[in-house]
């Protein structure tokens, strides 16, 4: 997360105190404590026919190279939500379900600490075709993937490979109109 100036309560600058053990950005004025959070965000381990889809990023980090499809999540949307919107938004294709698999959490990355959420798909509609921030999608053999940018991405190919999906719980879409409590 970024440094923390100013109080995103009252406005005043804010000071730097050792609270709960940890060193924290702290408002004088208001006494609000800033805590600094992971960014949630999301990511599909998509799989047909022994095959993995990644995405090739058009965007730093890591731009040029190979990595799942996935991203922030957005407000008042859950982890698999996002999954889906952005498994559509870079490649076109849609999950109508997810089985959760894993969280990774990836400390000090260059976007600031994040907690990756994933998913599993083995069925998809639409038609295949890179879009938001891939320059490229395409399916790969899962035994012989290019090289995969981020860390936490090959952890969660790794926990793919040797799980036991037969046992999870799948996430269904939501209906149309459905709403969240």
């Amino acid at each position: 997360m970024g440094y923390l100036d100013y109080c995103s309560n009252c406005g005043a600058r804010n000071e730097t105190r050792v609270l709960e053990g940890r060193s924290r950005r702290v408002c004088p004025q208001c006494d609000t404590i800033h805590y600094e959070n992971p960014r949630p965000a999301a990511t599909v381990v998509a799989v047909r026919d022994e095959q993995l889809l990644l995405v090739k990023r058009a965007v730093p980090p890591a731009e040029g190279e190979w990595c799942l499809p996935g991203g922030f999540m957005e407000l008042r949307e859950s982890a698999a939500e996002a999954a889906r919107r952005e498994l559509r938004e870079e490649t076109g294709l849609d999950a109508p379900d997810l089985t959760f698999l894993a969280f990774c959490p990836t400390p000090g990355g260059i976007r600031g600490d994040l907690l990756v959420f994933a998913f599993v798909s083995e069925a998809f509609t639409g038609q295949l075709v890179p879009g938001d921030d891939a320059r490229d999608a395409r399916f790969f053999p899962l035994a012989d993937l290019p090289p995969v940018a981020f860390r936490c991405h090959r952890e969660l190919i790794h926990s793919y490979r040797g799980s036991p999906l037969k046992s999870a719980h799948p996430v269904p879409a939501p209906t149309v109109g459905e709403k969240r409590p």
